[in-house]
Formats: C-alpha cells, sequence, structure tokens
C-alpha cells in the first residue's frame, strides 16, 4: 500500500495541472515543493505573472505620455515604481493564495515542503531543513522546473550583473542598461527598461532577433521598430566575458574585440534544468544530452511509472505548454489513452506591440520537406488598428501547398497575443486557409487580418 497514488514534485504550473487534474480523478494526490510560499513556480513567483505587470504599467506609462497624439491631454506624467512593485506583490500573493486555498486545498491534496530525491521508482525521500523523511507512490510526476543559467563568464552576482529574477525587483532605473539575449526575455526586459528611461543595448548571439524564429523577414521587421524606439541591437555577437569595472560599472566584451559598458547587465539567456540531484539516473530516467528527460507522447519517462512534464520534459519552456503535459500525465495514470502533441503550442512576447507565434515558418517547413504558401499582411492594412493609431507591424500566416492545411503563423502587432490563438486552433484541428478566409469575421476588428492574411495565401485579399 503506498502514501499516494500520485505524487507530484513540484508546484509550478506542471506540477499544480497534474496534482489538480489527478485529485479530480478521485486519486490520492500529495505535492512536494522545496520553496517555502512556492506555489505557482516560476510563472506565478518570478515569471510571466510578474513581468506582465511591469510591462502593462510600461505601456501605461508610455501611452500617457504619447496621449497627446490621441486628443488626450495630460498635464505631467511620471513613474511611481513603489506602487508598480505594490501591485506586482499584490497579485502574485493574491494568486499564490488563490492555488493554494481555493484550488488545491479544497481537492484534499497534501502540500508537502522540502526537497525531493527518487530512491526508487516508488519511494521519495523528502528533505526539510534537518528534517528529512520518505513516502511512497504508485505513480510519480516529476516538474521541477528551471532556474536562470549561471554562465561561468559571465559572473553573474545579482547586483550589477543580474538575472530575471533580480530585473523584477529593481527599484532604480538604470542609465545604461546592456542586455544579454534577444529572445522573449531580452525583449520583454528591453522593451520595459527602454520604456521607463534607460539606454539599452542588446547583444545576441544569433544573426537576429527572435533566434528561435527562423525567417529573416519578420526579424527585421521587429528590428526595424526596436531600433527606431532607441533600443541599440547588436546581433551576431559573441560575448567572451562581463565583468565589473573598478568604476562599478559593467563592461562586456565582445569576441570581435568591442568592449561595451553599461551601469547595470541583465542576462536573458538561458535556463538551467533542475534535474540534478533528484535521483533521476539512479533509479534509471534517462536524460537527453541537454539534460531533459526523455518522455513519450504520454509524458512517461523510461521508467513506466515515472513521468516528468513542465521545463525538464519536451517542448518550449512555457507555462501554458507545462499545464498541458501535466493535464496529459494525470490522465494518462487515471486509464486514458490521450497523447501530447507539439504542433499548436503559442508562444508570445509581450512588448508592444506584442509579438506571437505558433507552428512553423516556411522556412522551417522547407528544411523538413514541406512545400508552402504563405499570406502576408500588414496592420497598416487593418481599419481598427488605424482607429488605434496602432499600425505597426505584420502577419504572416503558413499552410501546406497540396491541401492548404494551416501549420504555422508569426504575427507581430497589437494584440498579437490574442490574434494568434484562432490560427493554433486551426492548425490542432487540421482546418485551411479557406475555412479561415470564409469565416465572416467582425469589422472594424483586429481579427480580419487573420481574414485576410488567409485570403492573400489564396491569392483573394483586398489589401496586400
Amino acid at each position: 500500500m503506498y502514501d499516494y497514488d500520485v505524487l507530484c514534485i513540484g508546484a509550478g504550473s506542471g506540477g499544480c495541472a497534474a496534482a489538480m487534474r489527478s485529485a479530480d480523478r478521485g486519486m490520492k494526490v500529495g505535492l512536494v515543493e522545496y520553496r517555502k510560499n512556492g506555489t505557482g513556480g516560476t510563472c506565478v513567483n518570478r515569471g510571466c505573472i510578474p513581468t506582465k505587470v511591469l510591462l502593462h504599467s510600461a505601456r501605461i506609462y508610455s501611452e500617457t505620455l504619447d496621449a497627446k497624439k490621441y486628443g488626450v491631454v495630460v498635464p505631467e506624467a511620471h513613474l511611481d515604481l513603489k506602487t508598480v512593485h505594490k501591485n506586482k506583490s499584490a497579485l502574485v500573493t493574491r494568486l499564490k493564495f488563490g492555488l493554494d486555498n481555493m484550488l488545491l486545498k479544497p481537492r484534499g491534496i497534501s502540500r508537502i515542503t522540502g526537497k525531493a530525491k527518487l530512491l526508487s521508482n516508488h519511494e521519495v525521500e523528502i528533505t526539510d531543513g534537518d528534517e528529512v523523511s520518505v513516502v511512497t507512490a504508485e505513480n510519480i510526476i516529476i516538474a521541477t522546473g528551471s532556474e536562470p543559467a549561471m554562465i561561468p563568464a559571465f559572473n553573474i552576482d545579482g547586483k550589477k550583473i543580474i538575472t530575471s529574477d533580480e530585473a523584477l525587483d529593481l527599484m532604480e532605473i538604470p542609465k545604461e542598461m546592456l542586455i544579454v539575449g534577444a529572445g522573449a526575455l531580452g525583449l520583454e526586459f528591453g522593451y520595459l527598461f527602454s520604456t521607463l528611461g534607460a539606454e539599452v543595448t542588446i547583444v545576441e548571439m544569433m544573426s537576429h532577433v527572435v533566434p528561435s524564429v527562423q525567417d529573416d523577414e519578420f526579424a527585421r521587421v521587429i528590428a526595424n521598430y526596436l531600433e527606431k524606439k532607441g533600443i541599440v541591437l547588436k546581433c551576431g555577437s559573441a560575448i567572451e566575458k562581463i565583468s565589473v569595472t573598478g568604476e562599478d560599472r559593467v563592461c562586456c566584451e565582445l569576441a570581435s574585440g568591442e568592449k561595451l559598458k553599461a551601469d547595470l547587465a541583465l542576462v536573458a539567456i538561458g535556463r538551467s534544468l533542475n534535474t540534478k540531484g533528484i535521483g533521476l539516473e539512479e533509479v534509471g530516467v534517462e536524460l537527453t544530452p541537454k539534460g531533459q528527460v526523455v518522455v513519450d507522447d504520454q509524458l512517461r519517462t523510461t521508467v513506466p511509472n515515472v513521468f516528468a512534464v513542465g521545463d525538464i520534459a519536451e517542448g518550449p519552456q512555457l507555462s501554458h505548454k507545462a499545464q498541458k503535459q501535466g493535464l496529459i500525465a494525470a490522465e494518462v495514470i487515471a486509464g486514458d489513452n490521450v497523447h501530447m502533441s507539439y504542433a499548436a503550442i503559442p508562444a508570445a512576447i509581450f512588448i508592444q506591440p506584442e509579438i506571437a507565434m505558433v507552428g512553423v515558418t516556411a522556412d522551417e517547413a522547407r528544411e523538413a520537406g514541406i512545400e508552402t504558401v504563405v499570406g502576408k499582411m500588414h496592420f497598416t492594412s487593418n481599419e481598427k488598428a488605424m482607429t488605434m493609431q496602432k499600425t505597426e507591424g505584420m502577419i504572416k500566416v503558413t499552410a501546406r501547398a497540396d491541401n492548404h492545411k494551416l501549420i504555422g503563423c508569426h504575427i507581430f502587432g497589437e494584440d498579437a497575443s490574442v490574434l494568434v490563438g484562432e490560427i493554433a486552433t486551426a492548425i490542432q484541428n487540421d482546418l485551411t486557409l479557406a475555412d479561415i478566409a470564409e469565416s465572416i469575421h467582425a469589422h472594424p476588428t483586429l481579427a480580419e487580418i487573420i481574414m485576410e492574411s488567409c485570403k492573400s495565401a489564396l491569392g483573394k485579399a483586398f489589401h496586400q
């Protein structure tokens, strides 16, 4: 007899979703979290939620400064960082309270604080300070997540050379700021601190911004906008090292020999997977060369009753992917024959305007041997965008050339994170360009640009 039917290790997006669904299916569930008061994991405490509070405040501040163009006269606007951080902390506290007391506790899920280590495929050692205990479970779901990578050459000290964790709590805006990485984190913090008054330089080793997307035109449109907003971009630049100078400044030495100096450096690349020291390899759980846990499409590891979800498992490191994996793992344990699909997982970067993507680009499809048709529209053609004076950006939709089934969408523009959902649904359900193009969309709305881009791919668009 085991202590639990399911033991979830990690109380982030994946672990909480797995625990709740398991409990809903009638199983006895334990949920282990090593951080005291750490419910919600990275997303709630140090990621998605607090960053979006800061970014929303930055947007309101920027639009207030620019209000005159809308016919709104604001005498003076200034930033109250103390209130911004107070709002951020209050929301994080409220969400964690809701998770603990309105979602986990009513389901009878046992909360366990401490660091977990697998002793066997059914036994887990829990260490909380000086106290050590062992619990048993018929099934184990590992959802230990990740932390900012500590790259030795970058000399991260948490003060002058920081990660996203420290950036969330800055109470002063640096005059000059250096950001390493032009992916989601780098662009979001770059936009944030630039909007709040810092002179921002972003260094990216790859040849373009948003390096996870293989589309030069799309990347170029984003880069041109960022540079127009005053952000300096140095793409295709490898970094030798970052150090603090005797003047209490930061010096970034590029492989080219160029030296960049700033008041603060933010390292926004890479996540270190929390797979070490938790007994995975000792019990036979196989890892990939990059340290991710090897799982099948039902999230089983190489040990049949041990599952892995979230950042440590296959797929992008996104909260909503972790949550879906957690649900799938719980349903598989409950006896359902369900499988994880990675074809239609949307992602968003919350600068203004937003960047959003799902599926593949034409270049990525071509590498896989798939011929495509592409539809493209600019926000300058959308009448709702015109009314809002938000005409920056573009959308590209990608479909198979043989059957016109949608396989990708990339958007840079107002409300991109919302718009991309329509194409994600289309990809998930094997819909075609015509299915979207022939559906009536309300006018005037930003959603019309989705319809028009599909018409463009079919050669039927009014606006090009």
